[in-house]
């Protein structure tokens, strides 16, 4: 059984805390060559003991367990792999004596920085190693360098021939790019057709030499698609290659920082339609490092409530009434300031995360009505956006419903707003589930009227289930300015009305935008010659006031 297990399972010999052999095994799924693990403590590479029923354990105290077991002991723990990603193990000790010898046996549960395709690491391993050899180059010179090399047009490949003989290529492409490092660095496997490579030199060079040499790398890895890469005897394939290179020398805190560097170079590289290689800037792109901070932060944002909901009033022009609000979003990130409601919606929609960010604004806002019906507040309706991509889902209906049931809102206080429908995959669920809310209840407006074709298009198809139409406010601001601005909405606020359909106007600046506006047939208005949005507390105010002294009193600044 013991030569079995010599065979098939990661073994390490211990004495007195020290590695003193390993077997074969051990080298080849865990990475390290036997010179490199002797003589190394075997607490530096195993942590998070625990037994099998999850109670944590020291060293020590799994030896002393084991001693007592007649057949040795299980328990499970995290090992170190040779680029520092912490692999799941269960460990079956054996052979504790008196002279603190023992024999540690590792069965791995789970190893994700393996690529199934090319037999590469994968991310994970690239961003463990990385961060770790930054961690050392604090105390000690060390250069290190990240290259993000794509295969371009691979799709095609897939395509043409099919997923085999892409999966050969890029086994290919590996191999290769492995072969040019050699044990200079790290070749994995991110995605699709992208490869990263890690480039470490621990010799003490300058940062010029380095630079030199990761420089030449990069020429030779253009090289590799000046002739087609040999798959077989009958079979090559001619593909260019595009390169993304982070700053010199170590000028990142971390991984991240220095592949966002490389990705942002490699976008510049794969301008050109031939291999191509880009080097970073030493300060890396802040628009793109913003943009994955948002990313980061928004789920967290939603879970703590940092996003808060601010309530922008609505106006009849004739008669100066509130007659309604329209609820925005507001994001104030302790670090990053404030953030605007566009990116972090647009972030939302391209991250997935837009069917559960609408529903939580729904949420918020019904909760809020009911609070201000429960304290006497006159609150008229209130208009939610609602993205075409939440609103095209199939389950959006019955997630409304059981918020409104929930909250006990009445319907008849919520009004959805639609935005661009232009990208809209599911238009017959997209015009099912407005006619669905109607019969729920609530009132549908089109946003930013005005702005596309798909507006247009979105009316005449909907016209009979929509309520409101909302100019958007690049059609406001030089209403007054320009015959042909004043003319331009002229003829949709009589288009809106042989459609039947209410007008609101957004973005009014100005009295005399408000009372052309008035004169064009607009029926109602908001921004800020009326009030900026506004908190919860401040909007709840206003609509007191409003209340108390008459619309006239309140429907100026």
């Amino acid at each position: 059984m013991e030569d079995v297990l010599h065979m098939l399972l990661p073994l390490l010999e211990v004495e007195q805390g020290i590695v003193t052999a390993c077997n074969s095994v051990f080298t080849e799924q865990i990475g390290y060559q036997s010179q490199a693990i002797i003589g190394k403590p075997v607490a530096s590479i195993l942590s998070h003991l625990s037994s099998e029923q999850h109670q944590p354990l020291t060293l020590k105290q799994f030896l002393v367990q084991t001693e007592r077991a007649p057949h040795g002991m299980l328990a499970c723990a995290q090992l170190t792999d040779n680029f520092h990603y912490p692999l799941p193990v269960r460990i079956h000790c054996s052979g504790t004596c008196d002279e603190g010898r023992f024999r540690l046996c590792f069965q791995i549960l789970e190893n994700k920085s393996l690529d199934p395709i090319t037999g590469l690491r994968n991310g994970w391993a690239i961003r463990c190693r990385a961060n770790h050899v930054l961690e050392m180059a604090n105390r000690r010179p060390i250069n290190l360098a990240l290259i993000v090399l794509c295969v371009d047009n691979f799709s095609t490949i897939n395509f043409r021939y099919d997923f085999d003989i892409g999966d050969l290529f890029l086994t290919v492409v590996g191999q290769k790019l492995q072969a040019l490092i050699g044990e200079k660095g790290l070749v994995v496997r991110y995605s699709n057709a992208k490869f990263g490579l890690l480039i470490e030199e621990h010799d003490g060079v300058s940062s010029s030499v380095f630079s030199e040499r990761v420089l030449r790398l990069c020429k030779k890895l253009c090289q590799m698609g000046d002739a087609p890469i040999q798959l077989s005897a009958d079979l090559a394939i001619h593909r260019s290659f595009s390169l993304g290179v982070s700053g010199e020398g170590i000028c990142y805190p971390d991984y991240h920082a220095m592949e966002v560097a490389a990705e942002d170079a490699l976008q510049e590289a794969k301008k050109v339609s031939q291999s191509n290689f880009v080097f970073a800037e030493k300060r890396i792109s802040s628009g793109i490092v913003y943009h994955k901070l948002i990313i980061d932060a928004f789920p967290q944002a939603i879970e703590q409530r940092q996003i808060q909901i601010h309530y922008q009033p609505q106006y009849s022009l004739s008669s100066g009434r509130l007659i309604g609000l329209e609820a925005l979003s507001r994001w104030h990130h302790a670090e990053l300031g404030h953030i605007a409601p566009d990116v972090f919606v647009g972030i939302a929609e391209e991250i997935g995360l837009h069917f559960e960010f609408d529903l939580w604004v729904v949420q918020q806002v019904c909760r809020q009505i009911v609070a201000w019906q429960e304290a006497r507040v006159p609150v008229p309706k209130v208009a939610i956006n609602i993205s075409f991509k939440t609103l095209e889902m199939s389950t959006f209906i019955a997630r409304l419903e059981h918020i409104l049931q929930q909250t006990q809102c009445p319907t008849t206080q919520v009004e959805l707003e639609i935005t661009e429908t232009a990208n809209a995959h599911n238009v017959s669920q997209l015009r099912e589930n407005i006619v669905q809310a109607r019969r729920l209840g609530l009132s549908i407006a089109v946003d930013d009227f005005g702005t596309g074709y798909s507006s247009l298009k979105l009316i005449r198809t909907f016209c009979r289930s929509l309520d409101v139409v909302k100019l958007d406010r690049s059609l406001i601001e030089n209403i007054c300015k320009t015959e042909l601005d004043r003319e331009f909405v002229h003829q949709i606020i009589a288009l809106s009305k042989v459609l039947n359909v209410r007008v609101l106007a957004e973005g009014v600046e100005t009295a005399a935008q408000a009372a052309l506006l008035h004169e064009l047939g607009c029926d109602y208005a908001q921004g800020y010659y009326y009030h900026k949005a506004m908190p919860t507390e401040e909007i709840a105010h206003l609509m007191r006031a409003m209340q108390d002294s008459g619309p006239q009193a309140e429907r100026l600044r």
